[in-house]
């Protein structure tokens, strides 16, 4: 399990407050941290994602501009981020996160 105790100071307060508000306040500090180690030397942030078409379905969407060299690589780093996500928080949660990869090439 990948530790972590606090959040990034750069994390929106709106951000912190829907972490809370879906339960998911300790575990954001943690995908944070496994998402850099996944993702070491890209960045990220942290977006809310509404859904537009389900009232009330807000997701954490984890966003990261990667600069991985292939499809093969960035595939690969995609699923390690998904299996890992379980380690970072109990199963019933998981579904708060969601992962977005960008391009910066």
């Amino acid at each position: 399990m990948i530790e972590a105790v606090s959040l990034p100071a750069d994390i929106s307060p709106q951000v912190a407050e829907i972490a809370q508000q879906l339960g998911v306040q300790t575990q954001l500090p943690r995908v944070i941290a496994m998402t850099q180690a996944v993702f070491p030397g890209d960045r990220w942030r942290v977006e809310i994602d509404e859904d537009p078409e389900i009232a009330d379905e807000i997701h954490l969407a984890i966003i990261v501009e990667t600069q991985l060299g292939s499809v093969d690589e960035l595939v690969d780093s995609q699923w390690r981020w998904h299996e890992q996500l379980f380690l970072c928080c109990p199963a019933p949660l998981a579904p708060v996160f969601r992962l977005s990869t960008e391009s910066r090439a």
